[in-house]
Order: structure tokens, then sequence, then C-alpha cells
């Protein structure tokens, strides 16, 4: 029975040590942002009697909900100090290499409204760096950009030195959307684009038409599927409400093609270098071969692309210069393509201190 315990007890400490080594130094943290939208201009509408009436419609306030768990290390240029509201971009996600060696991780979930549209995104990100080898995981679905995707990330390190490493393996990833198939483009190549119109329940009825100075023509009223009039003109149907439809069928048609999975190579590249007047950090990563290991060949990329030898990448770099103690210059820049979405943000600037 005392063995039993002592067991117990060990199993207990060992755990607890595992766990506030897991943990330690990480931060929990939510936040809620919300600014004014860009609103679009005035517009108005004249009734019969001269009445006028504001037709303008009005964007919600852009706003983000975000809740997230992390455990990431600082890099010598990155600000430490501040409260952390997820919408920093921490380069330890997009590099190769953190601050320290160990298990770093991201999770986090946003909810908003941008340009009145709702969207939602998941970033969850795991990774171990060692000496030797490194092993990530990730999953993120932005919905602003239309990119969603799961990977598993497994390389060989080589450090060439303290600031350089290179690192080469593969990399898994599944994702649920035929990238670069557009279903409308093919619909159009084989039928009259108002084909689509009546599958969808609409029908148009004919009309003549005759101006004052005797000019005359044809025009046709749309309706629904409930006999409603939608529009007095193919013009304003195609401007309006064929787009939805056209948007309604690419998601239909998408959702039937399913998902796919592709294993790639990958090459990284690293360089940090940081003192407090100059520091630069500049880490890539290159796809260039890829193999189809599940979904419908006819609707995956490299069939859209006609090989499998395209390039994804992610790219990035962080540099700043102190010239003088008031005087510094600094610029950020990250880019990622993957499939056929990219994501670009590019950020330079002066710092002047008065």
């Amino acid at each position: 029975m005392r063995f039993i315990f002592i067991a117990l007890f060990f199993a207990i400490n060992v755990n607890a040590q595992i766990l506030k080594k897991v943990f330690k130094y990480s931060t929990l943290y939510t936040a809620y942002t919300q600014t004014n939208s860009i609103q679009p201009p005035k517009t108005f509408y004249v009734t019969q009697s001269s009445d006028l009436i504001e037709t303008t419609r009005r964007n919600p306030a852009d706003e983000i909900r975000t809740i997230g768990f992390r455990k990431l290390a600082f890099f010598g240029y990155e600000d430490k100090e501040r409260f952390y509201d997820g919408s920093e971009q921490n380069n330890s996600i997009n590099s190769n290499i953190g601050n320290v060696k160990g298990l770093e991780y991201l999770f986090e979930y946003q909810k908003g409204i941008q340009q009145g549209r709702e969207f939602e995104n998941k970033q969850y990100f795991i990774r171990y760096l060692a000496k030797w080898w490194i092993a990530k995981g990730e999953v993120n679905q932005n919905q602003l950009i239309d990119l969603n995707y799961k990977s598993a990330d497994v390389r060989l390190r080589l450090p060439i030195s303290k600031k350089l490493s290179i690192s080469l393996g593969g990399v898994y990833r599944t994702y649920d959307k035929a990238y670069g198939h557009n279903p409308i483009q093919k619909y159009l190549e084989n039928n009259n684009w108002w084909y689509l119109s009546y599958e969808y329940g609409h029908y148009d009825i004919p009309y003549n038409w005759e101006l004052s100075d005797g000019q005359t023509g044809f025009e046709y009223f749309w309706y629904d599927q409930n006999d409603n009039l939608i529009s007095y003109s193919d013009l304003d149907y195609r401007n309006s409400i064929y787009s939805r439809l056209v948007n309604r069928y690419n998601r239909e048609q998408l959702a039937l093609i399913g998902g796919f999975a592709d294993v790639s190579a990958v090459v990284g590249l690293d360089f940090y270098h940081y003192r407090k007047s100059f520091w630069m950090h500049i880490y890539g990563n290159v796809l260039p071969k890829h193999k189809l290991v599940e979904g419908d060949k006819r609707y995956a990329y490299g069939t859209f692309v006609g090989n499998d030898d395209w390039i994804d990448y992610s790219l990035g770099g962080s540099f700043g210069l102190r010239i003088t103690k008031t005087f510094g210059l600094f610029a950020e820049l990250t880019n990622q393509r993957w499939w056929d979405r990219e994501l670009k943000t590019i950020k330079v600037g002066v710092n002047i201190r008065l």
C-alpha cells in the first residue's frame, strides 16, 4: 500500500511539473474592438408627388470579438509591454524559428463584421523547435480572403550559424475547396447566361417599347419563382439579381466537389540579427513540389494549373534602424500565397521622437 501511495505521489508530481512547463509564460486574452465602417455616398428616391426619400444603405460598424490563448516568445524588436488583444502579427507564427527553443502555441478565435459582411476566423498553431528539427501543426480559417486549411509540418533544421538556419522537410495539407476552379465559368462555356436563371425558377417575358422620337425596341421583364416582378430589363437583372445567383451556384457546386489533401516538399530559410540600433529578421518558405493524396483529381489545383510543380510560398521580414536617438526607420512585410489565395501586409515608416 505504501508503494502505491509513493508511486501515485510521484506521478502527480511529474504531471504537475510537465503542466507547469507547458503553460509557463502563456497568456489568456479576450478583446472587443469597434470602428466606423466606410459609408457610401447618400442616395435618394423622388416619389410621384415630389417627396424626397433617402435610400442610402448604411453599413454597420466594423467590430471584432476575439478570444485566445497563446505562448509565443517575443523577438527583441517586438513590443513586450503592451496588452495583447489578438490584432498583433507575431512573427514567431510566420517564421520557422522562435526567440527560444521548445514549445510555442496559439489558439485564437475571432468573429466580427467588416463593411457589413460577417466573418469568422480561426487560427490554431502549435510548434516544437529543437536544435536539429522542427514540428508544427496549424489550422487556419480566414473568411475575409476565403482561405481554409489544416497542415502538419515536419522538417530537419540545419543551423548554419547563430543567425542563419535552413530547414528541409514535408508538409501535409488538407483543404475543403477546389482552389482555382470556377464552376460558373465552365457553365457559361456551354450555356447561355439566362439558362442559369431558369434553373433557379426565374423566368422572363418580352415586351416592346417606343420613345417619343419614334425609336422602338424590346426588353424583358424578369420574375422570380413566386411570380413577383424583380427586374424591368436584362441589364438591370444581370447587375443585381443575377450576380447573387452566380455566387449561389458557385457555392453549391464547390460544396459538391469535396475536400483535398496534398503532400508538399518545403524549404525554409531564417535569418535573425538584433541590436537595439539595428535589427533584421528575414524568413521564408517555398513549397515547389506537390502530390495529391486525397480528392477528385479533376478539380485539384494541380489540374487547374496544369502540373504539380506550382510554387506556394510564405515570405516575410522586419527591419529597423535607429539612426540617432530621436530618428529611426522601420519596415515590415508578410506575403503568403497558398494555391490561388494571397495574404499580404506591408508597413513602412519613420519615427521621430521630439
